[in-house]
């Protein structure tokens, strides 16, 4: 009974097998802990990783407001530009178009963005004055001049550039194009022309004035007997008459220079407008009856009288010629209209339309100077003589034409002097 009954062999096998298994749990227990740390250390890493990660997405943030805080610096730049900019992709397809080039051709942006430069602005213009040109040719076009047609058909002098827009590697991007209105610039340079010409005009007059009027004066004075001694049936009495008319207009012709290049001061006083027009009218009723009483005259008053400082015998000298050429537009007839207006600003308008052919486009821009004129007969200094009075009065004058449309003048004069 005191003796155990198991082999020696089945207790050390089971003794080796608690070993092993102890051992097995030494080694899980040690594996446990060692992904423990693992995973503590992996934590850790995450947490660190999270924080590099937030702080690269604020950085991200940063840079991005950045690059929206520069892109709208630079779309309010193109914005408020007063050149206009005109960008062009590689193909020459429209990809900006600020607002000054809007207000420039006329072209809302919708209607310019992502079409063709020559849809947009017409194929008209020369090649070598387009991104066309500098996209084949790679070169750039330096500043010139050249003529753009805005929407509703004016032509407008511009000054331009065209340059080449280059990428990462030199690779061409597209164009970019600067635009400015020479508009005013131009009007500017026309109105020293003007002052030039009528400063030339003056020497000339005051220098030949005499030299002419002396022999006219004699011209004139021999007519006038050989029409008191040729008896009035006699048929070279016609030609005499035409002797004395012929000296007569030369006589006005040198007045009208004379008047042109002297100084004048104005004798200003306060004067009712309305009367002075009448007046003026009242002249060129001999003129309304050459025409068969073809002209319908349209007078437009205001209630209010209108009074203003000016020069009774200038202004009507000036009213005379503007009416002459409104009513001399109209051979076969047509209507005159004259309107006056009070404005707010201490100025009256005098505004004379007819309805005659319209000013050619040659015209447009030589109506002020001498001896410029779409009559066959004159000699084209009525205009001129016209633009000095209403610059003599502080005034200013526009002309509105349009082809088979008439013609509107309109004068502005302050009503305060």
């Amino acid at each position: 009974m005191g003796k155990s009954m198991i082999p020696t062999e089945v207790v050390a096998t089971e003794t080796g097998q608690v070993h092993n298994l102890i051992q097995v749990f030494r080694y899980f227990n040690k594996a446990t802990d060692e992904f423990k740390q693992a995973y503590q250390r992996l934590e850790e890493r995450v947490a660190e990783l999270n924080l590099e990660l937030n702080e690269k997405n604020r950085r991200l943030q940063a840079s991005l407001e950045e690059v929206n805080r520069l892109k709208n610096y630079q779309s309010k730049i193109l914005a408020d530009m007063s050149a206009g900019v005109v960008c062009t992709d590689e193909k020459g397809h429209i990809s900006i178009f600020n607002r000054a080039a809007e207000k420039l051709t006329g072209i809302p942006e919708s209607e310019a963005l992502g079409k063709a430069y020559k849809e947009v602005f017409g194929n008209e213009m020369p090649l070598e004055q387009t991104p066309y040109f500098v996209l084949k040719n790679k070169r750039n076009i330096p500043t010139s001049e050249k003529q753009l047609f805005s929407k509703d058909g004016r032509t407008i002098p511009t000054k331009f550039s065209i340059s080449l827009i280059k990428g990462e590697g030199g690779r061409f991007l597209g164009t970019v194009e600067l635009l400015e209105d020479l508009t005013e610039i131009k009007q500017l340079q026309r109105e020293i022309q003007h002052a030039r010409t009528i400063a030339a005009l003056g020497e000339m007059a005051a220098n030949v004035t005499h030299e002419i009027r002396n022999p006219l004066g004699a011209i004139g004075g021999f007519a006038a007997l050989l029409e008191r001694d040729i008896p009035p049936d006699d048929p070279r009495q016609r030609l005499v008459k035409k002797i004395i008319e012929g000296v007569g207009n030369l006589d006005k012709i040198i007045g009208n220079l004379l008047f042109l290049s002297r100084e004048v001061q104005p004798q200003l006083r306060r004067v009712p407008i309305k009367w002075v027009v009448n007046d003026v009218l009242g002249f060129l009723s001999a003129d309304f009856r050459e025409i068969g009483g073809k002209i319908k005259i349209e007078k437009k008053y205001p209630r209010q009288k209108i009074d203003a400082p000016i020069d009774p015998q200038l202004f009507q000298q000036m009213l005379l010629h503007l009416l002459k050429n409104s009513v001399q537009a109209m051979p076969d007839g047509g209507t005159l209209t004259i309107q006056l207006q009070k404005s707010r600003h201490k100025t009256f308008r005098l505004m004379v339309s007819d309805t005659g052919p319209g000013l050619p486009e040659a015209i447009k821009e030589k109506l002020y100077f001498p001896f410029s004129s779409t009559k066959q007969k004159g000699a084209g200094l009525g205009l001129a003589i016209v633009r000095k009075i209403v610059d003599l009065h502080a005034g200013s004058i526009t002309f509105h034409s349009a082809p088979r449309k008439g013609t509107t003048v309109i004068l502005e004069f302050p009503t305060e002097g």
